[in-house]
């Protein structure tokens, strides 16, 4: 480590003119339901409202594919404002350290009449906050991002690791005031990405449910999330969105138990053999029915016969 390197190592340690809130929204699939939940009772609370004094939101989509960092907003910001400025230091540390990378400004005005909106930031945008999404899509009708099949096999590495490099560079100069610092490299050694341990985290993710209205309160991925960043942070709450009950955007329902029965029928052949006696039955029963009168006239002829036999049979008898 050189003198200047060193220098701007002290110096990273005695600065603190930011504080960075970091949140994890849910229901992000569901028009960004959790950042528009937090939003809401952050402006409503009468308490110390963390939005009054924002610099600029940061919101990630996407990071671990493409050689491209699309820097989207709603409203381009003007110069020398904090979101400018960052963007600034994102073409900086990409032409210093990763050429191969293309940063790329994308304006994209809120459309009001769609029923869902195109990128998270814009929930802040609404409340007239700076914000921006950081991305590897350049547009948010990507099929690619729209899909079901993210699965393990389908993120880079490589390229995740370089771009949490990126935006961790830019955002240091950015709290730090260190402008125009060309080849300097703060993320080295001990501070730079552990490979390892943010495969270990895809690895944890990525084998879990993650889908909104799957999400128990006593998931194994909340806890863990909570956990780890209250190691590292200090006030960690988890928050829990209720949906509104006479007008709800989204309803969730809890997952229920069926029990399935199943039985062991007849073949098809059996149904046929039963329809064909059916129809016989039907038939003679038809028949029976057309001809009953026939029927009644055998009968009486048969009764009368009987009967005519009796009677000369005990006559017989009395003549002997």
């Amino acid at each position: 480590m050189n003198g200047e390197q060193q220098k701007m190592k002290c110096f990273l340690l005695n600065f603190d003119g930011y504080n960075i809130l970091f949140l994890l929204t849910g229901g992000g699939k569901f028009n960004y339901q959790g950042a528009k939940k937090w939003i809401e009772d952050n402006l409503d609370s009468t308490e110390a409202n963390v939005l009054s004094d924002v610099a600029f939101v940061m919101c990630l989509d996407s990071l671990a594919s493409e050689d491209s960092l699309y820097f989207h907003v709603s409203k381009p910001p003007k110069e020398d404002t904090p979101a400018a400025t960052f963007f600034t230091h994102l073409e900086e540390v990409t032409k210093t350290f990763f050429p191969n990378v293309v940063v790329k400004m994308i304006h994209k005005k809120i459309n009001l009449a769609e029923d869902m909106l195109a990128w998270e930031h814009e929930r802040f945008s609404m409340k007239r906050l700076p914000a921006f999404t950081l991305s590897h899509f350049e547009a948010y009708k990507s099929l690619d991002r729209t899909s079901v099949i993210d699965t393990r096999e389908r993120i880079d590495e490589e390229k995740l690791v370089r771009n949490v490099n990126i935006i961790a560079e830019a955002l240091a100069r950015q709290i730090y005031n260190l402008t125009s610092q060309g080849s300097i490299h703060l993320f080295t050694e001990a501070l730079e990405v552990q490979k390892d341990l943010l495969s270990a985290w895809l690895d944890h993710v990525t084998s879990l449910s993650r889908a909104a209205q799957l999400l128990q309160k006593d998931s194994s991925l909340l806890v863990t999330l909570e956990e780890t960043m209250s190691r590292y942070l200090k006030d960690v709450k988890r928050t829990y969105l209720k949906a509104d009950k006479r007008d709800p955007e989204f309803v969730f329902y809890d997952s229920s138990i069926y029990k399935m029965n199943a039985f062991n029928v007849k073949p098809a052949v059996f149904d046929l053999f039963l329809a064909g006696a059916i129809v016989v039955y039907l038939s003679l029963v038809y028949l029976l029915v057309q001809n009953f009168h026939l029927i009644l006239g055998l009968i009486s002829r048969f009764v009368q016969s009987g009967t005519t036999a009796k009677m000369n049979g005990a006559t017989k008898l009395k003549a002997n």
